[in-house]
């Protein structure tokens, strides 16, 4: 039997970020996909691919932030 259980804590903060960053990737991404690249700058599938990058950095960041935030570590400590 598998039971489901609390282990890492996130703060509103945090899932408002995540959520931020996941609409810039989605969005440059429809973006890129979606554009005709006639009508893009030289410089704009780049500039969109460097935003695309810089938010799935920010959003491991904050997942390692989360995995450092384990509840059992807060019952221990508290």
């Amino acid at each position: 039997m598998t039971h489901d259980r609390l282990v890492f804590g996130v703060t509103i903060d945090q899932i408002d970020q995540l959520s931020t960053l996941l609409r810039t990737i989605t969005a440059n991404g429809d973006a890129m996909t979606f554009c005709d690249t006639e009508n893009l700058q030289p410089q704009s599938v780049s500039t969109l691919g460097e935003a695309i990058l810089d938010s799935a950095l920010a959003v491991r960041n904050i997942l390692d932030q989360v995995n450092e935030q384990r509840l059992e570590q807060e019952r221990a400590s508290g």
